[in-house]
């Protein structure tokens, strides 16, 4: 990204402008404007090579608000924030149930015919600013739901709690076998039926690893990156957070002396199951502290 370097005056503040209008704070300098568009790649998984103007047209697209245009279904795929507000509204309203990515696929563009016909509206899948008045006006604060009702839907009464886990791979084979074991482990010790998105010595895509923990729906996702960064993320898009996510990310963060942090990467927007990534070391971390902070949690909110 050398090219931001190199920007006038005038194309500095235009990417500026655009990076606050996708949800950042407006840089003080380029060198923080730099800083901030590595951020935003980072967090919509955006490849660090994009040109200068794919980066241009990328800040546009999150740059939109619900209604500032014509959405609907078409091919190239139509991308950006007032998609992932359109799909966060029509999830809180009950007709959309798939993972909020901002794209507008065919499942919701069926949300949206749904909504339509429900409201008495022209059903043909595009959101207008008829569609998109009529949604906004069903969306008021009393209908977020509260940390404890969100809560009562994690876990069925009754059942265990099913956690399904993500581990990058690294170090020797055996490290790794006894690291799975140790969690598998102390899972089954505090009542967990714990899943594993690829074994030891296995490495899986992250659209794999999405698609397999939204195949098995656990109430948890937990993914372990190694990394010098010591955090626990949650998700936080531009217009919603995962309150469950939210609360065991501060609990645990707490716990592991990490900081608890809102994100919108991949793994996290796409999954449908409340999901958490945990960085860290975690071959010099015992497992069982890992777990026993997850059943501490889980001890308080239930």
């Amino acid at each position: 990204m050398s090219y931001i370097d190199e920007l006038s005056s005038d194309e500095l503040l235009d990417l500026s402008n655009k990076i606050q209008a996708a949800g950042y704070q407006f840089p003080a300098d380029s060198v923080e404007c730099k800083s901030l568009v590595e951020l935003f790649l980072n967090d919509y998984n955006i490849e660090k090579t994009i040109s200068k103007e794919n980066l241009w047209l990328e800040l546009l697209n999150h740059g939109y608000d619900l209604g500032d245009r014509i959405l609907n279904f078409s091919n190239p795929v139509l991308r950006g924030s007032d998609v992932e507000e359109l799909q966060e509204m029509l999830s809180r309203l009950g007709f959309y149930s798939e993972p909020i990515n901002s794209e507008y696929t065919k499942e919701l563009m069926k949300a949206v015919e749904a909504f339509q016909e429900n409201r008495g509206l022209s059903v043909d899948g595009v959101v207008g600013l008829n569609t998109a008045i009529e949604i906004k006006k069903l969306i008021r604060p009393t209908l977020d739901k509260s940390l404890n009702e969100a809560i009562k839907g994690f876990k069925p009464a009754g059942s265990a709690l099913n956690i399904c886990i993500n581990i990058e791979n690294n170090g020797e084979y055996r490290e790794q076998v006894v690291f799975y074991e140790s969690i598998k482990e102390s899972g089954t010790e505090n009542g967990m039926n714990i899943t594993f998105a690829s074994e030891a010595g296995e490495e899986m895509s992250k659209e794999n690893i999405i698609s397999f923990v939204n195949k098995i729906n656990p109430s948890l996702f937990l993914t372990f990156e190694n990394s010098e960064k010591q955090s626990v993320d949650y998700f936080k898009g531009k217009h919603s957070v995962s309150n469950i996510g939210k609360k065991l990310a501060e609990d645990i963060g707490k716990k592991l002396n990490f900081d608890a942090v809102g994100k919108n990467n991949m793994l996290l927007k796409n999954t449908k199951a409340v999901s958490l990534v945990i960085n860290g070391n975690f071959y010099q971390i015992n497992p069982n502290t890992v777990f026993d902070i997850v059943s501490g949690v889980y001890s308080e909110i239930f």
